[in-house]
């Protein structure tokens, strides 16, 4: 399957969840993303959900790791490119053009000191390439970031076999949280 074969079949999947099937599913995996010890890292890129495209809901994981004391960035859109935005805890946001939740409070924070990067995506490969909206955002973003920062995917749907598309601008992910399962590659 190419990606743009499998943004279309999983956006149309995707969009077909109701408001609790994006809260269990949501729920399942933040459950997972708890299994992942994170005791040696502090700094930790976190993506807004676009609620109408059904995303997952990673408001209880900013919650939960401001109580574990970390950093949370956020990204925001500006032009075609992110700057990352750290937060505090009472961060408000709004949304832009695109219906993207915004941090409104920021202060500008450098890609290179981001431990663990917690990406939006569709679905992934076997190998941990991933297939996102296609907009080039987050390949940007990742290829400003440190080499060993941990880039987790969080999908809706297991790997499948293979993405047949995938060229060297993309970069793999260390893991994939799903609803059932940890996935490492």
């Amino acid at each position: 399957m190419n990606k743009k074969e499998a943004r279309k079949f999983y956006r149309a999947v995707r969009k077909n969840y109701s408001n609790d099937d994006v809260i269990t599913l949501s729920n399942k995996i933040f459950r997972n993303l708890q299994n992942i010890d994170f005791s040696s890292v502090q700094n930790f890129h976190v993506f807004l959900p676009i609620e109408r495209n059904n995303e997952i809901n990673t408001y209880p994981i900013i919650d939960w790791l401001f109580s574990l004391n970390k950093t949370i960035i956020l990204p925001l859109v500006v032009g075609d490119d992110m700057i990352n935005c750290k937060v505090e805890k009472d961060f408000k946001t709004q949304l832009n053009s695109y219906q993207i939740p915004e941090p409104i409070t920021y202060t500008e924070f450098d890609s290179k000191e981001i431990d663990v990067i917690l990406i939006p995506m569709f679905v992934a490969d076997k190998k941990g390439n991933r297939v996102g909206y296609g907009g080039g955002y987050y390949d940007k973003f990742l290829a400003r970031c440190r080499p060993d920062a941990k880039k987790i995917g969080l999908s809706y749907f297991r790997p499948i076999d293979c993405i047949e598309d995938t060229y060297f601008g993309d970069f793999p992910l260390n893991f994939c949280i799903t609803p059932d399962a940890i996935e490492s590659f």
